[in-house]
């Protein structure tokens, strides 16, 4: 029954999505109308700038942190590892917006830094290095999520249940980036000029 609350719990969290709130009450749009159509910082950032983009990231990031917070005081063995897949679940389908959300980095980075700090901080510096080098957000995406889940199986792998929260959010990152991954194939994603968030 404690496991049922906490994926409720998780994915109710998850579904709040921090880019259509901030599309809404600040601009009285829906991101998801607009750009790539999909609700996260980079596609505010690319339509509203950086300090919405920010905001976006800050909500999105914390509720990851929030769901394995709650979850590990309800279940201490396993409850944040549970809490850590269904809160990116929520994000990337959420439940307000008819199941159409996000890709998943920020709220997985959140997770990351309630279960691990370091492999957040990891990631936050090489989102850097990859948007000042490659310039292709998604790219940055994808190898730092394949990133933290190395660091994970090197460094906590007799964790098994840490070991399959990261894998399980590892596929669901990817395959939120399909549609990026297509376009890298064909030559057409986009670049940034600035830094994405």
């Amino acid at each position: 029954m404690i496991y049922l609350l906490i994926i409720l719990i998780s994915y109710i969290i998850g579904s709040v999505s921090g880019a259509i709130i901030i599309s809404y009450t600040h601009f009285n749009e829906d991101i998801r109308t607009k750009g790539s159509g999909n609700a996260g910082s980079t596609n505010i950032f690319r339509n509203y700038g950086m300090k919405y983009a920010t905001m976006a990231f800050i909500i999105d990031s914390l509720k990851g942190f929030l769901a394995p917070f709650i979850a590990y005081y309800l279940e201490p063995q396993y409850g944040q590892y549970i809490a850590g897949v269904v809160v990116v679940i929520g994000h990337v389908w959420p439940i307000y917006y008819a199941f159409k959300g996000g890709k998943g980095m920020a709220t997985s980075i959140g997770v990351n830094l309630y279960t691990d700090y370091k492999i957040a901080i990891l990631q936050a510096i090489g989102f850097l290095i990859f948007n000042y080098t490659v310039k292709i957000v998604s790219v940055a995406s994808l190898a730092l999520t394949i990133l933290a889940f190395v660091y994970v199986l090197i460094v906590h792998n007799t964790n098994i249940a840490f070991v399959i929260m990261s894998l399980l959010n590892t596929i669901i990152v990817i395959y939120s980036h399909r549609e990026n991954i297509k376009r890298l194939i064909e030559g057409k994603e986009k670049k940034t000029k600035r830094m994405d968030v």
